[in-house]
């Protein structure tokens, strides 16, 4: 196996400036790092990623742990943050919280051993005391969809509030005087500003809040589907109702299709998120979309900054960006 002192002979360059091309150094010229790319490929010489680890001290990984694999959302979020870290050289390491603060901890501390060189986080809960643990020890952290208050991290997220507040507001503007809300935890910051926006958008149409058709049940599908069955067997429930993501969407459309055609024909939602296959979910008017590739790419430029501070420069970002509201025109079948 070549060594990197067998590619500075075949180069007849120096070690140091083989590794200084290896780390993309912008004082090597570019005749010199054609030469050295030449004896790398004639060599078949590989970085061995142990080695580098310890003669950089940084792995190149990125850990990311997000809440639920099987979100589409979170799923699309990853592939742009991933390509965007690759194309710097970094790797970035997936793993699932599992909706469960158990679950966020135990992944937080599986990728702080295998010694990443920072992480971008989907928190779950309240209290992010225990990624605070993690930036206290040297581990950059950048938060995305979610945050705390206290925490000093980077953060991107959307106006969630007001996402919320254009979907209700479409409805109402559509003739809906009762309109229901399906999902979310009201202790995670996303459904709990998406619920602002509902009330804020009910309160301004003088429409009364109806708490017995508000459910605040969870994130995943499942959950849809049981609240919206819930929802549909109480007597004179509202024709139109908002969920507080696309799973919760995804579930309560897959109830709403078993009812008979003439309770499907009065159903009407929206929902946020959005995604290519939104329009074959005929029972939703209207989808707030995400900007995911801007909020992923923007993750990782984060987390590149954060790793290429420079001492004193502890101020952290944080960024919100806005929703589009999107109608789905549906034909009839």
């Amino acid at each position: 196996m070549a060594t990197i002192k067998d590619v500075a002979l075949d180069a007849g360059v120096s070690t140091a400036t083989v590794s200084r091309v290896l780390n993309k150094d912008y004082r090597v010229s570019d005749a010199m790092r054609r030469r050295v790319f030449s004896s790398i490929k004639k060599l078949d010489y590989r970085v061995h990623p142990v080695a580098q680890t310890l003669r950089l001290g940084r792995s190149r990984t990125i850990g990311v742990i997000i809440p639920d694999m099987s979100n589409f959302f979170f799923m699309n979020l990853f592939e742009y943050l991933e390509e965007t870290l690759r194309k710097s050289g970094y790797t970035a390491v997936l793993c699932s919280s599992r909706n469960s603060i158990e679950g966020e901890i135990e992944q937080l501390s599986y990728l702080v051993e295998k010694q990443v060189d920072a992480l971008v986080v989907v928190p779950i809960g309240t209290d992010g005391a225990h990624l605070s643990a993690v930036i206290e020890q040297g581990t950059p952290v950048v938060c995305v969809d979610r945050t705390f208050t206290d925490l000093p991290a980077d953060s991107v997220m959307v106006d969630n509030e007001e996402g919320g507040y254009k979907a209700v507001k479409a409805l109402i503007d559509d003739g809906y005087r009762r309109i229901g809300f399906v999902g979310g935890d009201l202790e995670q910051m996303t459904c709990y500003e998406r619920y602002l926006g509902y009330c804020r958008a009910l309160q301004e149409a003088n429409i009364p809040l109806e708490d017995e058709f508000v459910s605040f049940s969870g994130m995943a599908m499942h959950d849809g589907y049981y609240s919206m069955k819930e929802m549909l067997e109480k007597p004179n429930h509202p024709e139109a109702y908002f969920f507080v993501n696309l799973m919760i969407c995804l579930g309560a459309t897959q109830h709403i299709v078993e009812k008979p055609k003439e309770v499907q024909d009065r159903v009407v939602c929206a929902s946020f998120d959005d995604a290519f296959f939104s329009s074959l979910l005929h029972r939703c008017r209207y989808f707030v979309s995400q900007p995911v590739e801007e909020i992923g790419i923007l993750a990782a430029h984060l987390v590149l900054q954060r790793l290429n501070r420079k001492d004193g420069e502890e101020t952290t970002k944080t960024i919100r960006l806005n929703t589009e509201l999107i109608q789905i025109t549906h034909k009839e079948v």
